[in-house]
């Protein structure tokens, strides 16, 4: 995937996003907005961005200032999990990319079973690491025969 030259045609959008979902009213009611624009969906998205511009250590301060409990649903928290696994993929750093795919089982179930959340846990199965019940979870999720 070709990256443009200036990222921050991007990344200046979400920082305005974020800018304004700070001044957001904590206690402000969610009915009135079909998005929640909230501080922690934004440093969500801002995950998601790093990875797909191909800077995920750039992704690496917004992940760690998501709290997943906070976030409002389970399938946001399940986009966590998956941003983070792709980040720490993109890293090469095998065992938080398990830890992030069992976020994933442990939140939405159907979507540590998606091909490309596959994809990763077959790569993690190849690799040189060996991680506690790793083996288990690919066959759970399909990514792998018995």
């Amino acid at each position: 995937m070709a990256v443009a030259a200036d990222s921050s045609t991007v990344t200046d959008p979400a920082d305005e996003a974020g800018q304004s979902a700070q001044r957001l009213p904590a206690d402000l009611d969610a009915g009135l907005f079909t998005v929640d624009a909230s501080p922690q969906q934004c440093a969500l998205y801002r995950v998601g961005i790093h990875n797909v511009l191909g800077t995920p250590d750039e992704g690496l301060k917004y992940a760690d200032s998501i709290n997943p409990a906070r976030l409002p649903t389970a399938e946001r928290r399940a986009r966590f999990y998956t941003d983070t696994a792709r980040m720490w993929h993109q890293l090469g750093n095998p065992r938080a990319t398990y830890a992030a795919l069992r976020g994933i089982e442990h939140q939405a179930p159907e979507e540590a079973c998606w091909p490309a959340i596959r994809a990763f846990i077959t790569d993690l199965v190849d690799g040189p690491v060996v991680l506690p019940g790793l083996k288990e979870y690919a066959v759970r999720t399909g990514a792998v025969s018995a």
